[in-house]
């Protein structure tokens, strides 16, 4: 048996996903180069895949990777097989030149697990909930063209342009290439949900992900060029599912819904992005960086000042040491890193 197939038997063992979404997963997402395994008694006994994917941060698009599918059979567990997993994983996207590792831990306890591996909780949104009783009936745009994408289509360079534009105005945030769009919208498919495209005046001006629950209509992305367009388009398709209440995933600056977990793959290189932006232009702060048993080259001094960052100094007045998940979020609390649409 191939490594793939081990790899979706191993999936299929851990978590509770249907067959269909499993067929997706491992004919459209999974790729044997992403693919990291731990092989013991000449079988793969635990896997995850190092999914990539560009991020804008500090100003510039760098190479993120998403952990997924991170699992190890039930006999194998207890033994620190996953640590070694994570270090190996940690070593491979080093080499491969990647800056930032995310995931998003599948039950609360894992986010205390993954923090020992340097990781920390940096990805946060905010519901806000929009009820169809609660608005005035002048509150809708007539001007507005909303209608529903058919999902089965490939993406046209329209859609996936305006999608990629308005992605791109968020300063910290992964992005998704159009590759990864139909994937999406594949996953968005097979959960029942929809795409709906608002256009004004012949044009693009706003994109809605969403997914009709049985009591609420669950939003999951919404995109817009005028924001005063949201309750409008809003109502409009509560209205076509018949619903009276949308809950709308948002970016948030607090902690209200941790959602996803960062660490920091290359210290130098984040550090001297971090250095040039306009949240770290004006520190002058001198740094140790400790414990990171993966990479051992992020370890060590560093001098941020006027914009720059320098290797070995020692420590000066303002001194502070740092872990890698420390580092992590000092870096990111002002940042604000957002993502979703990931398959999770």
């Amino acid at each position: 048996m191939n490594t793939k197939e081990q790899t979706r038997r191993l999936w299929k063992t851990c978590f509770d996903d249907d067959d269909a979404f499993v067929d997706l997963y491992f004919n459209m997402r999974y790729q044997e180069e992403i693919n990291q395994v731990i092989e013991e008694d000449g079988k793969v006994v635990a896997a995850l895949q190092m999914i990539p994917y560009p991020m804008t941060f500090c100003g510039h698009d760098i190479p993120m990777s998403y952990i997924s599918g991170a699992c190890t059979l039930p006999d194998y567990r207890n033994r620190g097989i996953m640590r070694r997993l994570l270090y190996q994983t940690h070593r491979a996207m080093y080499n491969q030149g990647v800056l930032v590792a995310s995931l998003i831990p599948a039950e609360e306890w894992l986010k205390a697990y993954y923090g020992r591996s340097g990781y920390a909780v940096c990805f946060n949104y905010s519901t806000k909930v929009i009820n169809s009783y609660e608005q005035s009936v002048n509150n809708y745009n007539t001007n507005l063209f909303i209608s529903k994408l058919d999902l089965l289509k490939k993406v046209s360079s329209e859609v996936y342009t305006f999608f990629n534009e308005q992605m791109n105005e968020r300063p910290c945030c992964v992005q998704h290439t159009i590759e990864d769009m139909e994937i999406v919208l594949a996953d968005l498919r097979l959960s029942g949900g929809d795409l709906w495209t608002i256009h004004e005046g012949g044009l693009l001006t706003g994109m809605v992900f969403c997914v009709p629950q049985k009591d609420m209509l669950s939003v999951k992305e919404m995109l817009l060029s005028d924001a005063e367009d949201e309750t409008p388009a809003i109502l409009h398709i509560l209205t076509q599912y018949k619903l009276k209440k949308a809950e709308l995933f948002v970016p948030s600056s607090d902690a209200d819904h941790p959602l996803g977990m960062a660490r920091l793959i290359d210290v130098p290189a984040c550090l001297e992005l971090f250095a040039q932006s306009d949240s770290g232009k004006h520190i002058d702060l001198y740094i140790e960086v400790i414990d990171d048993e993966a990479i051992p080259s992020n370890n060590g001094f560093y001098h941020l000042c006027n914009g720059k960052v320098e290797r070995g100094y020692q420590e000066g007045p303002d001194f502070r040491v740092f872990t890698i998940r420390e580092l992590t979020t000092w870096i990111m609390k002002d940042l604000h890193p957002y993502m979703s649409l990931m398959l999770n």
